[in-house]
């Protein structure tokens, strides 16, 4: 196995609970895979009895358990953070949803393997300034409010989102919008507390589908998305009417999307010992996905998201990228920036505004995108 295929087999091992068999391993190509898809926990609870692992080095050893063992523990003392502040929505009637790795971490085999950076909870839109004291009161940060959530952070690792609505509103996601705007009304009612929803089966499966997709279509998403689909897919928790699930994902144009995606996990997860057959059977579409997947990282990269806003652009030249850039519809504003959409009158003073900050705001990401650009249209030429 090259070491493509190990972190492949021992992501599939992690996700299942199997112990890895491996007789040796290049450790540092594998440790730069695995931090870069968020997977090194898992990595190392798979890697922890192998013949490679016990043969190495005894400072390699340790930082492989000494993430996973600090993983745990981050993993406890956030459940204990998460607890205090649902308690503090439950004594204050403020209705909450917890999201994504909040739930999806409780679901693989084994506690504390699955890394992730936040927590993240919907709650009552009318209750945010309230949940906003709170945090602050509690020593967190706030870091910023995007179109659908407030950021929090406290040393050493809280990031907690508290979000307004599941989907930010721009012209991009009114299909979303529009699916998950009247969500409270199809939440089922929590168990055990007064103020605590959670989504029924098959709708938590969609909206980890629909999350995926957009990470998936901007910047790309990482490894750790294929063991996250597997988990999803085969935990005990769930029981699933896949009859609806996909009536419901054709109507949000995320059918073929999630197709591919759950027959790439079960692939390559089923059976750990099977996965490097698998792996090299796979269609060409299916490599096409795991070879952006693996390019991507967890958080995706930056020329994903600047060949994504090429396509979009039907820009075939720098110059007509840039000239849309720089000069974009004010149909674009209608969500990011409304008053300037509703008084159309001000967009040239705006448009001057933003010529002027932008470039000393954001140069960083200015220049990632020019350099990115020139080499996407160079390669056409």
């Amino acid at each position: 196995m090259n070491t493509t295929e190990q972190f492949i087999y021992l992501c599939a091992c992690g996700a299942v609970g199997k112990q890895a068999t491996l007789d040796t391993a290049d450790f540092e190509k594998l440790w730069q895979m695995a931090q870069g898809h968020n997977v090194t926990a898992l990595l190392a609870k798979a890697l922890a009895n192998t013949a490679a692992f016990v043969q190495a080095s005894k400072d390699e050893r340790f930082r492989w358990t000494n993430t996973l063992n600090n993983n745990i523990k981050k993993s406890m003392l956030f459940d204990a953070e998460r607890k205090k502040l649902l308690a503090f929505f439950e004594a204050n009637d403020i209705w909450y949803l917890p999201l994504k790795g909040a739930v999806i971490n409780g679901l693989y085999p084994s506690f504390g393997t699955r890394e992730f950076a936040d927590n993240d909870i919907l709650i009552d839109e009318a209750r945010t300034d309230d949940a906003k004291q709170y945090m602050l009161q509690h020593g967190y940060t706030f870091r910023c409010d995007d179109f659908a959530a407030d950021e929090y952070s406290k040393k050493p690792f809280y990031n907690i989102e508290l979000h307004r609505s599941l989907v930010d509103r721009d012209p991009g996601t009114e299909r979303y919008y529009e699916y998950y705007r009247d969500l409270k009304s199809r939440l089922c009612k929590e168990e055990g507390n007064r103020c605590g929803y959670r989504f029924t089966d098959e709708d938590f499966y969609i909206y980890f589908i629909y999350h995926a997709y957009k990470h998936y279509d901007s910047r790309g998403t990482g490894f750790r998305t294929v063991a996250d689909e597997y988990v999803v897919l085969h935990s005990d928790r769930f029981h699933y009417d896949f009859k609806y699930i996909e009536h419901e994902l054709r109507e949000l144009g995320l059918l073929t999307f999630e197709r591919q995606l759950r027959a790439l996990a079960n692939t390559l997860f089923a059976d750990p010992e099977k996965t490097v057959e698998n792996l090299r059977k796979l269609s060409d579409e299916d490599k096409k996905m795991l070879v952006y997947i693996l390019g991507s990282g967890t958080f995706g990269n930056m020329d994903n998201l600047f060949a994504k806003e090429l396509q979009k652009s039907e820009s075939s030249s720098k110059m007509q990228y840039y000239l849309k850039r720089i000069f974009p519809p004010v149909s674009t504003y209608q969500y990011s920036h409304p008053f300037v959409y509703k008084h159309k009158i001000v967009y040239p003073f705006f448009w001057l505004y933003r010529t002027a900050v932008n470039p000393i705001k954001h140069r960083k990401y200015l220049k990632k995108e020019v350099r990115s650009i020139k080499k996407m249209t160079d390669k056409k030429d």
